[in-house]
């Protein structure tokens, strides 16, 4: 499993903002801060949630050659 900070690191590589993940995922923003913040623990099929979610965005997000 993917951890979160990865999710985010993967997200800023493809130029998709964590909010877009989120709003993909339906989970809130300020949930997934805490997470980042290491506050609170998130649960395994949340963190799944946000990398199915941007697993999908990565792949509908258009092509470009540098």
């Amino acid at each position: 499993m993917e951890s979160i900070h990865t999710i985010k690191a993967r997200a800023k590589a493809h130029k998709i903002t964590m909010s877009a993940v989120c709003q993909e995922a339906g989970i809130q923003q300020s949930q997934v801060s805490r997470w980042l913040s290491g506050n609170v623990e998130p649960l395994w099929t949340s963190v799944n949630q946000l990398n199915i979610a941007l697993n999908k965005l990565i792949e509908e997000s258009p092509v470009t050659v540098d």
